[in-house]
């Protein structure tokens, strides 16, 4: 098995955390008026990949299971923390992209 450099590890999911912040903000805050709503919340999937990477990179040395009875708990908690970040991206960010969803897809 192949060792892991933590260190290296370790900055590229800071890297990933940035890196999403900082498409959020730019793509969202600064330049939002110059791309359309469906792609503002289409496009939202990405920082939120970048953001849930990041964090579940960061989180891992804290959850990681140590034997096989564990596995099961780690997989409770990281859904739960999967689940969490995907009802702040769905109820929280794409309400203040696009108030009216349907109509910013085209449904």
């Amino acid at each position: 098995m192949a060792t892991i450099n933590h260190n290296r590890a370790k900055k590229i999911y800071w890297i990933l955390l940035i890196l999403a912040v900082v498409i959020g903000f730019l793509v969202y805050g600064i330049f939002q008026e110059q791309f359309s709503l469906k792609f503002l919340v289409i496009f939202s999937g990405v920082p939120f990949l970048l953001f849930v990477t990041g964090l579940f990179g960061m989180l891992w040395p804290a959850i990681k299971p140590t034997g096989d009875t564990s596995y099961i708990s780690h997989a409770i908690i990281a859904g739960i923390i999967f689940l969490i970040m995907f009802v702040i991206h769905t109820w929280v960010i794409l309400p203040r992209i696009c108030p009216d969803f349907g109509k910013c897809l085209g449904i």
